[in-house]
């Protein structure tokens, strides 16, 4: 059969645009699957043209069933996904694991079995893994991640980056929030907090604090709420870069000024319309939640420009 001149000519650009788009979407990083134990697998991305001085970021994600992308069952922004590769464009490399509690069914792990410290092991353990391959290793934590970040960077780790973290011990900045959502409440969630510190247990408290304080989830809360940040980013002496948001719903500016100030030394960025996903906002609180099933936005430029400068240093 005669194929027509023009479209032998369509098709022909067709294929030498596709080679070309692909071939120069492969030069931008490569991406790797790396399974380091039966708790933590993740994604390393590196620049394309790696050498031996790349630097090597280490995400550590939020509370909750988070995966290496940055999202939980119930949202899709992909945030640290999109970060990863922006950065390896910029040439520094990054490793993003799962969450134990993202796929704590499949590993048979219980409610009332899960600690903060096992996230502690886990980027220690991630952190001693790549210590064989890079020079310059940076940890970097986002929310609860933060805090985790915090405890395991003092060992081989060249510098630590928190990401909308908290400087005030778990019990005290949820006691504020109820304080301020649902007066009256705070006081006995300050009494079940103090029980749970002093017998392991709390009892008696308003039905209403189920969600924080339910039985199977008692043993975790007093694992998190044992560790202040503001203590433990003190103890480091290494490098420091802190990054806010001023439309961050979930962390207050206030914290992370805090955190500037037990730190003196450490860099310091706010960004005033940005979220907790560090997505720019303009409008109200609705599109900042629908914002973290929104993944075609884009990560804020100031991010990237100072994590790549600082893991440059």
């Amino acid at each position: 059969m005669h194929t027509p001149t023009f479209m032998k000519s369509t098709f022909c650009f067709f294929i030498l645009f596709i080679s070309v788009f692909c071939y120069g979407q492969e030069k931008e990083y490569n991406s790797a699957i790396i399974k380091i134990n039966k708790y933590i697998e993740g994604t390393l991305v590196t620049p394309y043209s790696e050498d031996d001085d790349v630097p090597l970021i280490i995400f550590i994600m939020d509370a909750g069933a988070i995966n290496r992308d940055g999202n939980d069952r119930m949202s899709k922004n992909d945030t640290f996904k999109q970060l990863s590769y922006e950065l390896a464009r910029q040439g520094v490399a990054s490793f993003r694991y799962d969450k134990r509690l993202f796929k704590m069914d499949g590993l048979g792990i219980k409610e009332h079995e899960i600690s903060l410290d096992h996230f502690i092991k886990d980027a220690v353990s991630t952190i001693e893994y790549f210590t064989k391959k890079y020079k310059k290793i940076i940890v970097a934590g986002h929310g609860q991640g933060s805090l985790v970040g915090m405890i395991a960077s003092r060992g081989n780790v060249n510098g630590f980056i928190s990401i909308a973290g908290n400087a005030s011990s778990l019990d005290e900045v949820i006691i504020e929030q109820i304080a301020t959502q649902a007066p009256g409440l705070d006081k006995s969630a300050s009494i079940a907090f103090k029980q749970l510190k002093e017998n392991g247990r709390a009892t008696g408290y308003d039905p209403a604090l189920e969600s924080i304080f339910r039985y199977n989830l008692q043993p975790f809360m007093r694992s998190w709420i044992k560790y202040d940040p503001s203590n433990e980013i003190s103890k480091l002496e290494i490098p420091i870069l802190i990054i806010q948001g001023g439309k961050d719903l979930q962390v207050k500016p206030e914290q992370s000024e805090k955190l500037k100030e037990t730190v003196s030394q450490a860099e310091y960025l706010f960004i005033q319309d940005m979220n907790h996903i560090l997505k720019e906002i303009k409008g109200n609180r609705l599109e900042n939640h629908k914002s973290y099933n929104e993944p075609f936005r884009k990560i804020m430029p100031e991010v990237i420009t100072a994590i790549v400068n600082f893991a440059n240093k």
